[in-house]
């Protein structure tokens, strides 16, 4: 069955985009607990993961989103945050329609301004927000240039999205989540909210800078940063001085004049982009703190890496993966050594002492071989 609110005349679609919300999904951390989550995917196989697939559009597009809410219990929405569309399209409950279980809605919109924006469901905001239901949209120059911030504007050689955000556990619990829909009865809302986990890109802690997750650049690169937030603290990003950062856009719109600074302060719902300048350096650190809005003080400092791929830090001699991606069978070794292989939460999933490992049993992905202290990525098909 399918929704038809949100449809306005256009003379053709352009784009097309399935999302569907899930209400069932687990995240897992880099201190190996977990907790449930709400989420988007793409398809039905995928698992739910935080933040949810990142949307991406031209300027000037006619772009059409199916929602399929196959979730149990309540409706969800998709609100198009910082998007100049019509009202009915916004994904505001009251203002526009909800999208019951099993259902599919429309949202019509043309794509303003190439720039930064977020997506989230607004039905019970405040939980199903802290839940996992949000991710990035992307609107690209008219032409879908990769290497453009916008039309005719200054070009870079690559780019990197950050999203933050925070996870308080306690609301997570089924007890929190799993609520009816009756919009005489008040959503259950904790009395207070006290993080445990900062999250960037759905990684916490150590994940943040493992080599699995380092941002990787050639030297004398240009790299444009999306700088994202969605929680419910501030965040920092701050960089190293030596990239000479420069904030160029704000909330999908242009500065009237770019900001220097090594240091971008993004509150919940802001977007900024920023260009970064490498040299010849072989690494670089960004700092993220999240910062309490009410006592403004940091709870979380964190830190992640930009390193250059000419260092080859997947490359030691004693170490030579293939084939790699694999279809199962994976060598690394011209004698037995230990190894252990975790997915990228850092999970356990093989361990042993081999020039080999059959990665039959696993699901296709990204994983992390580790071996002599080292860590080096391999893909299962």
């Amino acid at each position: 069955m399918s929704l038809l609110f949100g449809q306005i005349a256009f003379g053709q679609i352009d784009y097309t985009k399935l999302i569907i919300g899930r209400n069932q999904g687990t995240h897992y951390f880099h201190d190996g607990d977990s907790t449930r989550v709400f989420g988007f995917t793409e398809t039905l196989s995928e698992e739910t993961k935080i933040p949810g697939p990142t949307i991406e559009v031209n300027y000037g597009d006619s772009v059409k989103i199916d929602f399929w809410n196959v979730s149990q219990g309540a409706p969800h929405t998709i609100h198009l945050h910082g998007l100049d569309v019509d009202q009915q399209n916004d994904g505001v409950p009251m203002l526009s329609f909800e999208v019951e279980h099993m259902l599919h809605g429309y949202y019509y919109f043309k794509a303003p301004h190439p720039g930064t924006y977020l997506y989230h469901c607004h039905v019970g905001s405040t939980v199903h927000l802290q839940a996992g239901m949000y991710g990035l949209l992307i609107v690209r120059p008219s032409n879908g240039e990769m290497n453009l911030n916008w039309d005719n504007g200054e070009s870079y050689d690559r780019e990197f999205s950050l999203l933050a955000s925070e996870i308080d556990t306690v609301w997570h619990n089924d007890t929190i989540l799993d609520h009816e829909h009756d919009p005489m009865m008040p959503l259950m809302v904790p009395e207070t909210f006290n993080a445990q986990y900062f999250v960037v890109n759905g990684l916490s802690g150590s994940q943040l800078n493992d080599p699995a997750n380092y941002m990787y650049f050639q030297p004398n690169e240009k790299v444009y940063m999306r700088l994202a937030n969605l929680g419910y603290y501030g965040v920092r990003y701050i960089f190293e001085s030596a990239l000479n950062a420069r904030t160029v856009a704000s909330d999908g719109r242009p500065l009237p004049n770019e900001q220097l600074g090594d240091t971008i302060e993004v509150l919940p719902g802001e977007r900024y982009e920023t260009f970064l300048q490498f040299g010849n350096q072989s690494s670089s650190i960004l700092t993220v703190e999240h910062f309490n809005l009410n006592t403004l003080e940091v709870s979380a400092s964190q830190e992640m890496v930009f390193w250059s791929s000419s260092v080859g830090i997947d490359e030691i001699s004693s170490v030579s993966i293939y084939p790699n991606p694999t279809d199962d069978l994976i060598y690394f070794s011209d004698s037995p050594v230990d190894y252990d292989i975790t997915d990228i939460t850092g999970k356990a999933q093989i361990k042993g002492f081999s020039k080999s490992s059959s990665l039959s049993r696993l699901p296709s992905g990204i994983y992390l071989l580790r071996i002599e202290g080292r860590t080096y990525r391999i893909i299962k098909n």
